[in-house]
């Protein structure tokens, strides 16, 4: 069946007063926002997700997040984690102490949150005292007793001990409520009074440089390195790291030069240590393109979070570089959530290459690109498009703006029953249309219009270049008249951050053989496997059409006429099949009207992608070469409602200026192009001659004559 659409089929219609505002900024009044939810506008699915895996605090339930960039999938989700950690109780504070029984296993500290860095003071401090008061200390133990002011029996080293029993003990009781393990501190502060009882030699008299350097040296083991602090935090840590590294992740070791010393001062930690009792959020192209190759960091990671523990390697090692360490940190227990942001390409690849890696993450989000427009839906765009207006003090959209507004939306998915959901690219659209309008003006219909023109003047070059080749005379395209084997197909060009659609002659030629259909552009390997398939069941279609026939004494090529960049996809299949039956049968083509469309083996045709930029591509070149109202598009039925035309081109169909059918089998368009009916199989296996298919079997049969007796010539022996 074949239809003639009208106007009010080729777009999307929707009442400003259907949305109940005469501006945006009315949604911003009173309790008129009441109900609507800012952030997760047709996204249930995924709400209900991110909301139960941020309940979810049992191993292994971090969490993917699956949506395209400008889905809101990062923003979003990070506004709901952040509001789930603000309940949460803030983590200790780590802090590693010098091991004097073991240098190279220091000992770790847990403090309440944002005590670290008070204890790392009282050390500092602590330890700039010592350098002054020490060094007169020892000087004063060794004098000859005749000078010492105290009594004759005190031990040596007494007056040390008792000064720095004295400060460690002021230590203690000012740090004392912060300690989660009160003992552990304790117990290092007697193994550090009796370090430095043992060591009064390095505070003894001598060169001055040389001693004022080893005191410096043996007083900053005493002191503290903070590892993690969560000073200033009101609930659990959010993570995220933007560009991941090795060291920004796991931190590590600072390098010692050629000095192999065991300094736990070294000792860093990265994003996953301090995002430990909340949450960090990496992105996972990040993780899949490292620059180190080999996916370090994914194994790395999955190493992770499967033993729940981390230990601060050696960076040098972990590169494949640098001298090792001699520290050798017991390994830390972490419990964070991992939340990773994807793309569905990302997730399938780590799907099939790293199944052990994706098992930890039970929670996944996924994003929905579109959803069913609904009245429900303009009114949440709506109020969303008022709220960014009142964020980036932009003037407000008057509600004839915002169908236009969300017409575009529905362009961005062609589709005139579902709306995108790329809620990032709405922004750059009202930033854009709002320096369009009138200054001290509300943005109106016309401002969006002229945003929306301006943006497709900064991509359409290509095509303008592409079009003035056709115009020239260089590219050869006929968009009036008729021809026999001939007609003019639809490409869709995508150069990534456009694309648009141009007009491609295809042509046929037949002749007795028995090749059967050659594809001349696969032949010399400029097509595409989905290409290909589409000539196949043209090939089949052909063959079952006329089975009384079989087989085919037939040669035909098909070749898309000065295509040099390749050709891919199978919705020139009618077309083609179109100008090899018009070759068959002798009927000449309209050259105006172009045709899209990919058939399955009964000749149902499919929809194709790019339908809008196709016909818009093909209705600009006739419109400059002229409009002669027979001009148009046959497209696939089924392409009927992601028909989201410019203005322009509806008007020119509503003048009678540009026509487009819809065509629901293959059979409908050859009667449409030929004006003549396609033909209807006989009981006898004929087909009426006054029909196309009746036509193109008289040929067949000719050629099956022609073939037989060439043939029989070149089997007859020589006389």
């Amino acid at each position: 069946m074949l239809s003639k659409l009208l106007p009010p089929q080729l777009h999307i219609t929707i009442s400003p007063d259907s949305l109940g505002f005469a501006n945006t900024a009315e949604l911003l009044q009173g309790d008129a926002m009441a109900g609507s939810d800012p952030a997760w506008i047709g996204q249930p699915r995924a709400h209900a997700a991110a909301s139960l895996g941020l309940r979810m605090q049992q191993p292994g339930y971090h969490m993917l997040v699956i949506g395209e960039p400008g889905s809101g999938r990062t923003s979003l989700v990070k506004d709901m984690v952040q509001q789930a950690l603000a309940k949460q109780a803030v983590p200790e504070d780590l802090v590693y102490l010098v091991n004097f029984q073991q240098a190279e296993k220091p000992l770790l500290l847990r403090l309440k949150a944002g005590k670290g860095n008070e204890l790392r003071l009282l050390l500092d401090q602590f330890s700039r005292r010592q350098l002054r008061t020490l060094p007169a200390l020892v000087q004063s133990e060794r004098l000859p007793k005749s000078l010492q002011a105290t009594d004759a029996q005190q031990a040596p080293g007494s007056r040390v001990t008792a000064h720095l029993e004295e400060e460690l003990a002021a230590i203690c009781k000012q740090i004392q409520d912060s300690l989660l393990a009160p003992q552990l501190f304790e117990d290092w502060c007697k193994q550090l009074l009796q370090e430095v009882i043992d060591n009064l030699d390095v505070f003894a008299p001598g060169a001055a440089n040389e001693q004022e350097g080893m005191q410096e040296a043996f007083l900053g083991r005493l002191r503290a390195n903070l590892l993690v602090s969560n000073a200033g935090l009101t609930g659990a840590p959010l993570i995220y790291d933007e560009d991941p590294s090795f060291a920004s992740l796991f931190g590590g070791i600072e390098s010692a030069g050629e000095h192999h010393v065991a300094d736990f001062m070294r000792l860093k930690a990265g994003n996953l240590l301090r995002a430990n009792g909340g949450v960090l959020i990496l992105h996972l192209e990040d993780l899949l393109t490292d620059a180190q190759g080999a996916n370090p960091l994914l194994d790395k990671l999955s190493r992770v979070l499967r033993n729940r523990k981390q230990t601060l390697d050696d960076g040098g090692n972990a590169s494949g570089g640098g001298s090792p360490s001699a520290l050798m940190p017991d390994a830390l227990p972490v419990n964070f959530k991992l939340i990773l942001v994807a793309s569905r390409e990302d997730y399938y690849h780590l799907h099939e290459q790293h199944p052990n890696f994706v098992a930890h993450f039970l929670i996944k989000i996924e994003f929905a690109e579109s959803v069913p427009a609904s009245q429900a839906i303009y009114a949440q765009l709506a109020s969303h498009i008022a709220r960014i207006c009142h964020e980036q003090a932009l003037p407000h959209f008057t509600a004839a703006a915002v169908v236009r507004v969300l017409q575009v939306m529905h362009g961005w998915v062609e589709d005139q029953a579902r709306i995108s959901l790329a809620l990032g690219h709405l922004v750059p659209l009202l930033q854009e249309s709002a320096a369009q309008a009138t200054p001290g003006q509300l943005v109106d219909v016309a401002a969006v219009e002229a945003a929306l023109q301006a943006e497709l003047s900064r991509h359409d070059y290509a095509e303008q270049q592409l079009r003035e080749s056709i115009l020239d005379g260089e590219l050869m395209i006929e968009v009036q008249g008729r021809e026999v084997g001939q007609i003019n197909g639809l490409t869709h060009i995508d150069m990534g951050d456009v694309a648009f659609g141009s007009p491609v002659r295809i042509s046929a030629r037949c002749y007795p053989g028995r090749q059967g259909i050659i594809n001349i552009d696969r032949e010399v390997e400029m097509t595409g496997p989905q290409h290909d398939k589409g000539v196949f069941i043209l090939q089949n279609w052909l063959a079952s059409t006329f089975a009384g026939q079989a087989p085919l004494n037939l040669n035909a090529s098909l070749v898309f006429e000065q295509e040099y960049n390749g050709v891919e996809g199978d919705s020139a299949s009618c077309a083609e099949l179109y100008a090899l039956l018009s070759s068959l049968s002798g009927l000449p083509l309209p050259q105006g009207v172009a045709v899209t469309g990919a058939l399955n083996q009964h000749g149902e045709v499919l929809p194709v992608g790019g339908i809008n930029e196709k016909i818009e591509g093909h209705f600009r070149l006739c419109e400059k070469l002229g409009l002669d109202g027979k001009q148009g598009v046959l497209l696939p039925a089924r392409n009927s409602r992601h028909l989201l035309l410019n203005r322009d081109v509806v008007q020119a169909v509503a003048d009678g200026k540009f026509h487009i059918y819809a065509m629901t089998h293959v059979l409908d368009g050859i009667e449409q192009l030929t004006g003549m009916q396609a033909g209807i199989l006989g009981e006898e296996g004929e087909y009426r001659p006054d029909t196309v298919l009746g036509r193109v079997q008289r040929t067949l049969e000719s050629y099956r004559a022609v073939y037989q007796r060439n043939r029989s010539k070149q089997d007859k022996p020589n006389e």
